[in-house]
Parts: C-alpha cells; structure tokens; sequence
C-alpha cells in the first residue's frame, strides 16, 4: 500500500480547476501552485475525476 494522499488546501483546487479550464498547461499550474506538475495533473485525474485534456499550447500530453 502507498503512501497516503495529503490532502489540499480548497482554494488549490478551486485554482487547478479554474486554470485548467482556462487553458494553462500542467508546468504553469504547477508553478502556480508551488506543486509538481505531475502532481496537479494526477490530482486532477484521480481525486476529481477528470478526464485529462489535452491543451493546444501543450502539443501533446503532459
């Protein structure tokens, strides 16, 4: 069994989900948030339940 997941902060995730809506790319979001960028894109994918989408400006998956 891994490690347990630590939990975030409401305003974080009111901002991963706000930025990548708006298009911001894993690596900015990150950066936005003093996080890894794996770990918001895996957040998203895992603890919200979204489908990762692809971004124009990212050409690919991140």
């Amino acid at each position: 069994m891994g490690r347990r997941r630590k939990p975030w902060a409401p305003g974080d995730v009111n901002r991963l989900v706000k930025m990548r809506r708006d298009g911001k790319t894993w690596r900015e979001i990150g950066a936005a948030l003093g996080k890894p960028h794996i770990s918001c894109a895996r957040y998203w994918r895992e603890v919200l339940g979204y489908e990762c989408i692809n971004v124009e400006a990212e050409g690919g998956n991140d």
